[in-house]
């Protein structure tokens, strides 16, 4: 694995580029979600390596060794992750997003329609098409379930949480509000499209990724187990999914 230090505008980036000795398919760039850090995809790259296929990772800024920055617009967010994939030369590659990744993701394939070949899109937060939508996905009540996937967090990726700038919440939350523009661009999205919902059992509700699956013209709908952190709690699920996707 190659890791080096990349500068994107105003901020610093640390990026993971890992390569197979004889690739089957196009690179894959993988995007972490809120509070986490490249390393929250270890499982997911291992199995992309072993079906040949070359991975980059990176933290998005106000994560892990990556610089803070005054806001996080994300718009921002998707220029910071064409600028990784430009370093790590990637012409034709897939990119799987989680949750906040996930808006990165798919903001990165409507910026490079050309580059950006298939999409996968983990429990990603869409925008909101009313209010009552966006009190459901920010109400996050503190459950037992929450408590302990927060404790395995911090045992299986130690200083994400010390290293995540806490103001990016106040930052980002205001750009989930409803906008009738963000669903007219996705419905324009020319990627073929996997949205994956890890079921009932956290705060993004099920039925609303597979609205954002309705809407992109080359879209489908899986739900697995796992809650938020499909690729973390159903991983192997998770892992067979995305290969047989990506192709």
């Amino acid at each position: 694995m190659r890791e080096e230090t990349i500068t994107a505008g105003d901020v610093r980036l640390r990026v993971q580029h890992r390569r197979v000795p004889e690739p089957t398919g196009p690179p894959v760039l993988l995007i972490h979600g809120m509070a986490a850090d490249h390393r929250t995809w270890r499982r997911t790259v291992r199995a992309l390596t072993a079906a040949g296929r070359d991975t980059v990772t990176y933290d998005q800024r106000g994560h892990g060794r990556s610089d803070h920055s005054p806001e996080y617009l994300l718009d921002e967010l998707a220029e910071d992750a064409e600028h990784v994939a430009r370093y790590a030369g990637l012409k034709e590659f897939d990119v799987v997003g989680h949750s906040l990744g996930g808006q990165t993701a798919l903001r990165l394939a409507w910026r490079l329609p050309d580059g950006v070949r298939r999409l996968v899109l983990e429990e990603m937060p869409p925008v909101a098409q009313e209010d009552s939508q966006l009190e459901e996905s920010m109400d996050l009540p503190l459950t037992p379930r929450r408590v302990w996937l927060g404790i395995k967090q911090v045992v299986q990726t130690p200083g994400a949480l010390s290293r995540f700038d806490g103001t990016m919440m106040d930052s980002v939350s205001p750009q989930f509000r409803p906008d009738p523009a963000w669903w007219e661009r996705l419905s324009t999205t020319p990627q073929e499209t996997l949205v994956i919902s890890g079921g009932p059992r956290d705060f993004l509700r099920p039925e609303y990724l597979r609205l954002v699956a309705d809407a992109l013209p080359r879209g489908e709908y899986l739900e697995l187990r796992g809650g938020h952190t499909v690729h973390r709690e159903a991983s192997a699920a998770f892992a067979r999914a995305v290969v047989g996707f990506l192709g």
